[in-house]
């Protein structure tokens, strides 16, 4: 059995996790031809094909996911065993990934925590609560602020706020005038609604089958930002959290008469990476 080469490892993890050859050979600050050759040398190794290459672009094959989700897990333990060791106490470098269902929730916390720590680099995905789980539990992120507590004995979970679901609309819409709306009502309207996956969407279902109602036409959207622009040119009226509404002058909210929908919000990260300084530095901030 070979044995594996860890360098060609981490190309294949630059490469994946930066989007393409240029920008992973410059964030490791060699040469492409020389990323490229150790790419090329473990899928030859191996005989497997790990990126689809399209002109300057590459696309992750379906080995190729499978050892990402392999190669985030072993490169974050070595991040973690490194800190543990250093036993500094400060927190004046490394990158906090984040992941969030929308940047209402993260934005914040994480002005706070750079004015406080101003070494370590932030980033930020979005996605709904399904995917943000995924990649918390593959190490491809480090928090996420999800809608749920996952029912997981390897995560922890903060509790930051509970905040209520409201229906938004078009400030032309005629339900701009109105001061709440019913269950009912949305079922004679077209819905904006996220993607499958998001917890808010859940609630909502959820409420209008226990009412004995259905939903009529609905618009299914990707993300909070484009519900909100969509709600805005009048296409639709949307159901949203509070946290995610935003402050958008050509929306009008509105509450839901007959229903207390409320979205909770957590901080969750996984229990063993709780010791590592720049996460459990973002947990203080957050009063976890």
């Amino acid at each position: 059995m070979m044995s594996i080469n860890h360098a060609h490892l981490r190309a294949f993890h630059a490469v994946a996790t930066e989007g393409g050859f240029t920008k992973a050979a410059r964030a490791a600050g060699i040469s492409q031809p020389t990323l490229s050759a150790e790419v090329r040398s473990l899928e030859e190794g191996y005989g497997v094909i790990l990126f689809d290459r399209r002109g300057r672009g590459v696309e992750l094959t379906d080995f190729g996911h499978d050892l990402l989700a392999v190669t985030s897990r072993l490169f974050a333990s070595a991040t973690e065993a490194e800190e543990l060791l250093s036993g500094a106490r400060e927190v004046a470098a490394g990158h906090l990934k984040l992941g969030a269902a929308g940047p209402y929730q993260a934005v914040p916390l994480m002005a706070a925590f750079a004015g406080r720590h101003s070494g370590p680099h932030l980033s930020l995905v979005v996605g709904n609560t399904r995917t943000m789980l995924r990649a918390l539990l593959d190490c491809r992120i480090d928090l996420a602020f999800l809608a749920q507590a996952p029912p997981d004995p390897r995560l922890y979970s903060l509790l930051l706020r509970t905040d209520p679901v409201v229906v938004i609309t078009a400030a032309g819409h005629p339900w701009a005038k109105r001061k709440s709306v019913r269950l009912r009502d949305l079922a004679q309207e077209t819905v904006v609604l996220c993607e499958p996956g998001s917890v808010t969407r859940e609630v909502v279902e959820n409420a209008i089958g226990r009412a004995g109602l259905s939903l009529g036409h609905t618009m299914e959207i990707a993300d909070w930002e484009a519900l909100r622009e969509t709600v805005a040119s009048g296409l639709g009226i949307g159901v949203i959290s509070v946290a995610d509404q935003g402050s958008d002058a050509r929306l009008v909210a509105l509450p839901i008469s007959d229903a207390r929908l409320k979205i909770t919000e957590y901080l969750v990260c996984l229990k063993e990476r709780r010791r590592l300084r720049i996460v459990r530095a973002f947990l203080d901030l957050a009063g976890g």
